[in-house]
């Protein structure tokens, strides 16, 4: 890893490496003893810019972060390993910055492809607080999707486009919006607002509401 005041840089390499140990085999799982050796490489850049401004008489430190991700995993074929504790991940924008997009170790999805994204911070110059935060991302695959977990298989080259937005409006209220819009269809797949009260340390209140596409 390497990171300067306004720039980071991380390459990863790894090996997932998983055996298991069945008691009984089917048609579906035949082999009692699977093993999987499967090569994980990423690379994880961005940079930070920053300007001071004046919004409704508060000083305020705005932020531009570009953040380019890339993924690459050979395909393995798992249909014989067994699912133990291992589902798909709610494509968010944590998801878009993860190597797996499963949750759990029972599949390692194939993946060749890139996340791009833009965060728009303003912070309060005085005391460093976040008052805003807009984000935008997508992915864009170089491959088609080959692993799968009873999901349909993607054959899109790019996700659908995420866009987020969560702000202060006070000391006690803030607010969060989160859009996830699929250019292929012409329709937003969820939409998610969501107010927070926060009167005192260890007191909070949410209400969130959500829409998702059928």
């Amino acid at each position: 890893m390497r990171q300067g005041s306004a720039w980071f840089f991380t390459a990863r390499a790894g090996l997932h490496m998983r055996q298991y140990a069945l008691d009984q085999t089917t048609a579906a799982l035949p082999a009692r003893h699977p093993g999987y050796t499967i090569p994980i490489g990423s690379l994880d850049a961005g940079l930070v810019f920053e300007r001071d401004l004046d919004l409704l008489k508060t000083p305020l430190t705005q932020t531009l972060e570009p953040r380019a991700y890339y993924v690459y995993i050979p395909y393995e074929r798992q249909n014989d390993a067994p699912v133990f504790d291992t589902a798909l991940g709610d494509f968010n924008f944590s998801q878009l910055f993860a190597e797996n997009r499963y949750i759990g170790n029972d599949r390692i999805g194939d993946a060749n492809q890139l996340t791009l994204a833009l965060t728009s911070r303003f912070l309060d110059r005085d005391t460093g607080a976040e008052r805003l935060r807009l984000a935008v991302g997508q992915r864009f695959y170089f491959e088609d999707q080959r692993v799968s977990l009873n999901e349909p298989l993607r054959s899109a080259s790019t996700s659908d486009l995420l866009l987020a937005a969560e702000g202060r409006l006070s000391d006690t209220w803030s607010l969060a919006r989160l859009l996830q819009y699929n250019f292929d269809a012409h329709e937003v797949e969820r939409f998610n607002t969501g107010v927070r009260y926060t009167p005192q340390p260890g007191r909070v209140l949410n209400a969130t509401w959500r829409y998702t596409r059928t």
